[in-house]
């Protein structure tokens, strides 16, 4: 066991399987005590008697990150049983449907947006409110490089995005107080490459990263311990044993500017002056690239 998390409070959110447990256990083999969360609770006990039978510290929770009180609660057992919180891994997710957009129903979409960015808003809220007072902190949110635009899961992708963007926000609204917030994209095999598989949607670069969620670990405990005291506002990429990092999204810098605008014009300068600053859509996906003058449909 290592020491990098020694006397370092954690709750990682989603953690009775796949990535969230592999969190769990790392964080506890580094020397954290760690609140196990899931609303599975047998779950979630399961990982605390593997950390505990490994000579770890750890508590299981089952509170529902998508309740505002079930999520104060859930920070609050974090803090009443090891005295602060030092880290929270935004983990939790709905897998709820995977397929064309147009044939998702409410139902799927609404819960998938209510555990993986209402879940993630509730909790993180609450953490950084302990956090701020006690001047030190690191909040990981879960992201993925699907949020630069994948087919099959567009819903996924809308909360991962949202996400990122929630990253940028909070680590610049917490940057005074000593508090980090980063973003974490994984590739590991987990239910989701299952659940792709199922449904067709499988791609080739996620065979690639059909690797154990053990393997991504090291990149949470790396963003909660000291080791990144300096790292904030970032998104680490650990797409199997690739370590990477995704740019922040800017403006291009050239600014075309006239008292004002018609359609045409507007057309006009798209094509001359920012044709070939167009965007390839999708992470993957030069074969998505949209030459000047293509048009869509």
């Amino acid at each position: 066991m290592s020491e990098l998390l020694r006397d370092r409070a954690i709750v990682i959110t989603g953690s009775g399987r796949g990535l969230g447990r592999s969190f769990a256990i790392g964080a506890a083999r580094a020397g954290a005590s760690v609140v196990v969360n899931d609303i599975d609770v047998a779950e979630a006990e399961k990982v605390v008697a593997e950390i505990t039978g490994d000579g770890g510290t750890a508590i299981a929770s089952g509170a529902s990150v998508v309740s505002w009180q079930e999520s104060a609660e859930l920070i609050d057992a974090c803090v009443s049983a090891f005295g602060k919180i030092d880290g929270l891994v935004n983990n939790a997710i709905a897998y709820s449907y995977l397929g064309p957009p147009w044939d998702e129903n409410g139902d799927q979409l609404r819960k998938e947006v209510e555990v993986g960015l209402i879940g993630s808003l509730n909790c993180g809220v609450h953490a950084m409110r302990h956090m701020r007072e006690q001047g030190s902190g690191s909040i990981i949110n879960m992201t993925s490089r699907s949020a630069l635009g994948v087919t099959g899961h567009s819903t996924y992708v809308a909360v991962k995005g949202a996400l990122l963007s929630l990253t940028l926000a909070w680590s610049l609204e917490l940057l005074p107080s000593g508090v980090r917030v980063n973003a974490l994209a994984p590739g590991a095999h987990t239910r989701a490459h299952e659940m792709a598989a199922a449904a067709g949607t499988y791609r080739p670069s996620q065979a690639r990263n059909a690797v154990s969620p053990d393997v991504v670990a090291p990149a949470a405990v790396y963003l909660l311990s000291d080791l990144a005291n300096r790292i904030t506002g970032q998104v680490i990429v650990m797409l199997g044993t690739r370590l990477g990092l995704i740019r922040h999204p800017r403006m291009v810098e050239h600014l075309e500017e006239r008292d004002s605008w018609t359609p045409r014009e507007i057309a006009e300068v798209i094509e001359r002056v920012f044709g070939s600053e167009l965007q390839p859509i999708g992470h993957e996906a030069t074969e998505y690239q949209l030459a000047p003058g293509t048009t869509v449909g």
